[in-house]
């Protein structure tokens, strides 16, 4: 369990698309990050004003991360590609959910847990990308995301990032790693309750939920001490 952010944005201009790739491609090279290149040309080097079923850009790996995709639509916007194929016209617009929601302000939070329907977001799935990274190391981190600063400043209009950490608007390197040492131990207690207990009915997983969110709330607390 690592640190995730989200982003979106837009290509500043249809032509930018063959430097930007060029460039991130130089960069993964020498950090040894495998790519993926679609297409790297938009037609006549224009954004068109429909939305076809092309992808344009590239996406690349880092170590112990998801994919990054700086991958566009035919009118230069970001989107996910794979997310894009599973939500298309001949799939479901609606979601089956179940939300567990906790308050940690409270001293004995009780979980609520709720069930129903929900229409897809198409500019939260598609549009704004998710990337969960695996790494406990600040400086991986840090390095990922101050090339995607780098990117987005340079090639990018209307470009958003939001981050768990902070990090994106903060640049803390204490927060950062302070984050990353409760992710982690949040994680190993979690596999440790789960090894451990056996659920034989809603309740017992019910108490287990409110048994987690305490920790998290203890984590929450160390860290703004």
């Amino acid at each position: 369990m690592g640190l995730q952010f989200q982003y979106s944005g837009r290509l500043k201009e249809a032509g930018l698309l063959q430097d930007l790739m060029n460039e991130i491609e130089d960069i993964c090279d020498t950090l040894r990050w495998p790519v993926d290149v679609n297409e790297s040309k938009f037609e006549e080097e224009l954004f068109s004003e429909s939305v076809g079923k092309d992808n344009y850009g590239i996406s690349f790996t880092p170590t112990d991360c998801d994919p990054v995709f700086f991958v566009f639509n035919s009118q230069g916007r970001l989107w996910n590609p794979f997310m894009k194929d599973i939500l298309s016209d001949d799939h479901p617009k609606e979601i089956k959910v179940f939300t567990v929601q906790l308050n940690l302000n409270d001293d004995d939070p009780e979980p609520v847990i709720m069930e129903g329907n929900k229409e897809v977001d198409l500019d939260i799935l598609v549009y704004k990308i998710t990337v969960k990274t695996k790494t406990n190391n600040p400086s991986s981190y840090i390095q990922l995301i101050e090339l995607i600063r780098y990117i987005s400043e340079k090639y990018f209009i209307d470009f958003e990032l939001i981050d768990d950490s902070g990090f994106w608007k903060t640049k803390n390197v204490d927060v950062l790693t302070k984050r990353m040492i409760s992710a982690k131990l949040i994680l190993d207690e979690l596999h440790q309750k789960m090894s451990e207990m056996s659920f034989k009915d809603p309740e017992d997983f019910l108490d287990f939920i409110k048994q987690l969110s305490k920790t998290l709330k203890q984590s929450l607390k160390d860290e703004e001490e």
